[in-house]
């Protein structure tokens, strides 16, 4: 059975120019899978992507685009509410890795999709000439032509299976080591002092999930909360604001256990880290925190103040805190001391901002580290800084104390949103405390 591309041109033009390519093949048997025939809707995301792809389309592949041609959405479609490509393509990638490491292993192309792209790339086994060459000789396919089966890879010789159980043994000893190396050396790279000082032993760290149910009742009725109204669940005043629709409707809105699926990726991220052992970390929904909790832990929160209300009791020692007016529809982030040569707001237009903020507790025990943005991209931009091991690490090297230990810092990014996601952000100021 073949799977069709949903939705995707099936004129004769475009059917010939990929039949019998060797990339189109690949797609339909990663495709036709039992993993993947197990997730059809990933199956044709699959098919959809190299379709447009393979037939010089892929400028067109956006989230909107996707949202509208695979899953149904209207051109009205939000990404910053509705994240269904998102998790889709995430599962996508999950399901490409998994294949290619298991029963696709031994084909000679593999398929990957970059994170933040749509577009899939395809690697080769053997010099890019030899498949570019061999891909320029394959005859056109007339119509009434039956297409023979693509011809099943060889298994490969079992030396070749010994020497990757080999290789596999050989990196869970490597694992090992290392686990071992980095507990008996509390002083390593500077990255790994940070993820130390937010996962220490013996603790736990809360991972706070943003409550986008809060930013929908925002939006609907162009009025903040506060902090005391959102701890008490007291949401009235806000509701009573809703144009053209009842308070209670406005508050069963807002009564939606909604997040970020940035969130979801950031905290998929962080619990894999070496230091977050199983056990060290508690995720919480912002909504069922208690300020008691905050007290003395050590604390991650993801998304913006608006969303994520406990950050305001970490503002009083910031100097990048996010300004909200909805009324006039502006939004940014005050720069409370400027340098010379910074405005004193970064406010949204052309770019968005995002905020990579590591700071001490209130109560001076334990850290906390916000990860927030102006929008889904902004956001974006300070968790993909977070996990860019080079940038991080020498950041953080050239901000470390003469004892090795990092001190509490500021960084502002700037990005543009490309469909939702963050494009390539830039560093646009920074601030060191207690240094």
């Amino acid at each position: 059975m073949t799977l069709a591309a949903p939705n995707s041109t099936t004129s004769t033009e475009s059917s010939d120019a990929r039949t019998d390519d060797p990339r189109w093949l690949l797609a339909e048997r990663v495709a036709e899978s039992p993993g993947f025939a197990r997730s059809p809707r990933l199956a044709q995301l699959l098919l959809y992507l190299c379709h447009h792809h393979l037939i010089g389309n892929g400028s067109r592949l956006s989230e909107l685009t996707i949202a509208t041609d695979v899953f149904g959405r209207g051109r009205d479609f939000d990404s910053a509410n509705d994240t269904i490509v998102r998790s889709h393509m995430l599962r996508l990638r999950q399901k490409l890795e998994a294949y290619f490491r298991e029963e696709g292993a031994q084909e000679e192309l593999q398929i990957s999709i970059p994170r933040g792209r749509y577009v899939p790339s395809f690697q080769v086994g053997q010099p890019l000439a030899e498949v570019a060459e061999a891909a320029a000789v394959i005859p056109p396919v007339e119509n009434d032509v039956e297409i023979e089966p693509a011809a099943k890879p060889r298994n490969l010789p079992r030396m070749y299976l010994a020497a990757g159980l080999l290789l596999c043994l050989l990196g869970i000893v490597g694992f090992i080591g290392w686990r071992v190396f980095s507990e008996s050396h509390p002083q390593g790279p500077a990255t790994r002092q940070l993820w130390k000082q937010l996962f220490p032993p013996h603790s736990t760290t809360l991972l706070v999930a943003a409550d986008s149910g809060l930013v929908l009742l925002h939006g609907i009725t162009g009025e903040n909360t506060t902090l005391g109204e959102y701890t008490t669940h007291d949401l009235h005043r806000a509701a009573a604001e809703a144009q053209g629709m009842k308070p209670e409707t406005a508050l069963s809105l807002a009564g939606r256990r909604y997040t970020s699926f940035v969130d979801l990726e950031l905290f998929d991220r962080l619990t894999h880290l070496p230091e977050a052992l199983s056990g060290s970390y508690s995720i919480r929904y912002a909504r069922d925190l208690n300020i008691n909790e905050l007290k003395d832990a050590n604390v991650i929160f993801s998304g913006s103040e608006d969303a994520n209300p406990w950050i305001e009791t970490y503002e009083s020692g910031m100097n990048f805190v996010l300004e909200d007016n909805l009324r006039v529809g502006q939004r940014g982030f005050a720069n409370r001391n400027p340098k010379a040569g910074e405005p004193s707001k970064f406010i949204t237009g052309r770019a968005e901002y995002g905020v990579l903020a590591f700071l001490a507790n209130p109560s001076g025990h334990g850290s906390a580290l916000i990860i927030e943005g102006t929008s889904v991209a902004g956001t974006e931009s300070a968790s993909d800084f977070l996990f860019n091991s080079s940038e991080l690490e020498s950041f953080l090297d050239s901000i470390r104390r003469p004892n090795g230990s990092l001190p509490h810092f500021e960084i502002i990014f700037s990005t543009q949103s490309l469909d939702g996601s963050a494009s390539p952000s830039k560093m646009v100021s920074w601030r060191v405390h207690d240094r």
